[in-house]
């Protein structure tokens, strides 16, 4: 006999809502596909609270929003292993944003236990338990689901609230769990949605473009934005990379034109190769509305400058008792510096939050202080290579 229980009809969803409710922590899971398509689709939602694991099947239940008050602030707390994609996947099932969640993989980066740890891995190392992975690149949308499929999913919530229990006693015995909590709460804030028209700067070429092909790249970039999400399929199923950048260095004016493009699939060209003329063209007339071209990127010198602040957090780490890949993320550094050379030191540490504010505000300060001059030069450097194109 099955060690779970498989729920398909509405009615019987409703009436578990209480229990779940009740719930403390009521652990959560999902498989999901996202192969060929924009958004993800969920193919069965996992919930374990402690009485047993329950599958929802929202291919038979296509609405699955009475689920809403368990994933909002006044839900349960709710337990999830690597939750960021977790979180996209039930945010639209959710009357806000999901709120509430404790991530088992951050408590383990955060005790030294390994960076982005999978679930087995965790489970291997911290409760000694051994689970099969063998259906984990299923179909998750194609039914029936096999009983081996649904083993599986029933084994992804059964330990979670054991492992949480030993990462939530070594946490607070190192005096973390007040700094864990808020880093969950922080990865629990899904970052708003990107501005279409500022999708160009991200864009690894960019830097390399005039105004004027900056413009055709922001216009085919918002195209594309749109039409991937209208259509529902995934960005390079439209335009990759590649294909955007040399249609912004060198448009083509006529349908011919696109066979020299690379990577370009055949089928865009031929369904949307007018429109996209059109919109190139429109991109490039109109001098007024082209954006400030995207800055070189910061001399190879600068990863000193990365070492220089990871040296003086490492003493604060130590003293914290985390790893120093917590506590400093490289994108964050990233985020740092380009904002002390582009703009001040001050704005520079408007790009911290939460609970590393009070902590490392001071240590960096200090370091981008004393490069100043440093700093000042590649400002200078990047303001150049704007001015020429």
């Amino acid at each position: 006999m099955p060690e779970y229980s498989l729920i398909t009809a509405a009615n019987a969803l409703a009436e578990s809502l209480p229990r779940w409710q009740r719930a403390e922590p009521l652990a959560i899971d999902t498989e999901f596909i996202r192969v060929d398509t924009f958004y993800p689709k969920l193919g069965l939602l996992q919930l374990g609270d402690g009485l047993g694991e329950i599958l929802v099947d929202p291919v038979a239940i296509p609405d699955i929003s009475c689920l809403a008050p368990l994933l909002g602030a006044n839900g349960p707390l709710k337990i999830m292993h690597a939750c960021s994609e977790d979180l996209e996947v039930l945010t639209p099932y959710s009357d806000g944003p999901v709120a509430g969640v404790h991530d088992t993989q951050i408590a383990l980066a955060m005790l030294g236990e390994g960076l982005q740890l999978g679930y087995q891995k965790a489970l291997a190392q911290i409760l000694h338990i051994d689970i099969p992975k063998d259906a984990s690149r299923s179909n998750w949308l194609a039914r029936p689901l096999s009983e081996q499929q649904l083993n599986y999913a029933a084994l992804d919530v059964r330990h979670l609230p054991a492992l949480y229990e030993v990462l939530r006693e070594r946490l607070q015995a190192k005096d973390l769990w007040a700094i864990y909590e808020a880093e969950c709460a922080e990865v629990c804030r899904l970052s708003p949605p990107a501005d279409p028209q500022q999708l160009w700067r991200e864009h690894g070429n960019a830097w390399r473009l005039s105004r004027q092909q900056s413009a055709v790249l922001q216009a085919l970039m918002q195209w594309r934005e749109t039409q991937a999400m209208q259509r529902d399929v995934p960005r390079g199923h439209l335009l990759k990379p590649l294909s955007l950048f040399e249609m912004a260095v060198n448009p083509p004016q006529h349908s011919a034109d696109f066979r020299g493009i690379s990577e370009l699939n055949p089928r865009v060209a031929r369904k949307d190769g007018d429109a996209l003329i059109e919109l190139m063209h429109a991109a490039r007339a109109d001098e007024s509305t082209w954006p400030t071209p995207v800055p070189a990127p910061l001399p190879r010198e600068a990863s000193k400058l990365f070492d220089t602040l990871k040296r003086a957090m490492q003493p604060l780490a130590e003293r914290l008792g985390m790893p120093i890949e917590v506590l400093w993320r490289k994108r964050l550094a990233e985020r740092v510096i380009i904002q002390a050379v582009d703009v001040s030191i001050a704005c520079a540490l408007d790009q911290l939050s939460g609970w590393r504010v009070p902590y490392v505000s001071p240590i960096i300060a200090d370091v981008l202080s004393r490069h100043q001059p440093l700093l000042d030069d590649w400002s200078a450097q990047r303001l150049a290579s704007m001015k020429s194109r």
